[in-house]
C-alpha cells in the first residue's frame, strides 16, 4: 500500500517541478521599439507670424486673438519622432488653436508629401505645408462654419 502513496507524491512533485520550470523559461523578449519617423519636420518650431494666405483677405477675429493671447508668438510645437506633438510656452494659444486643429496632449502627426495630418481621438485634419531646414509654413482654414467658403491663414514657424 505504501508504493501508490509514494507514486502519488512523486507525481505531484513532477507536476510542480514542471510548472516551476515552465514559468522560469518564460520568454523575456524585449518590447518592440517605437517606430521612429525621420521626417524633417521632427523638431521644435516656434510660431513667428500668422497671415492670410491671399493678401488682402481678412481673417475674422485674428487681431482680437493676437491681442487677447499675448504669448501667441512664444508658442512652441515639437513634432516628436514617435509622431506625437508637444506644446510649450503658451497654453492659452494651444487652447485657441485647438479649436481649429488638433494640437493638444493626445495629438499625433503624419507627413505625406506636402500634407501634414494632425489628429487626435476625435478628429483628423489635413493641412498643406511647405518646409525647409529652418522654416515651416502651415495653411489652416480659420472658417469654423462649414457652410461658408474657407478663409485660409498661413502659420509661419521657425525651427529653434
Amino acid at each position: 500500500m505504501k508504493i501508490p502513496h509514494y507514486l502519488t507524491r512523486l507525481l505531484y512533485f513532477a507536476i510542480v517541478s514542471l510548472t516551476v520550470f515552465a514559468a522560469a523559461c518564460k520568454d523575456e523578449k524585449e518590447p518592440d521599439p517605437e517606430p521612429v519617423d525621420n521626417n524633417p519636420i521632427v523638431g521644435t518650431w516656434q510660431l513667428k507670424e500668422i497671415k492670410p494666405e491671399t493678401v488682402g483677405t481678412p481673417i475674422p477675429d485674428l487681431e482680437k486673438v493676437i491681442s487677447f493671447v499675448d504669448c501667441i508668438y512664444n508658442l512652441k510645437l515639437t513634432f516628436n519622432a514617435n509622431n506625437t506633438i508637444s506644446t510649450a510656452d503658451c497654453p492659452i494659444a494651444v487652447a485657441a488653436i485647438e479649436s481649429i486643429v488638433p494640437v493638444g496632449a493626445e495629438a499625433k502627426w503624419k507627413v505625406s508629401g506636402d500634407k501634414l495630418t494632425l489628429s487626435d481621438k476625435n478628429r483628423s485634419q489635413d493641412l498643406k505645408i511647405t518646409q525647409n531646414a529652418t522654416d515651416l509654413n502651415v495653411v489652416v482654414n480659420t472658417e469654423l462654419d462649414a457652410t461658408k467658403p474657407p478663409v485660409n491663414a498661413v502659420l509661419y514657424l521657425k525651427r529653434i
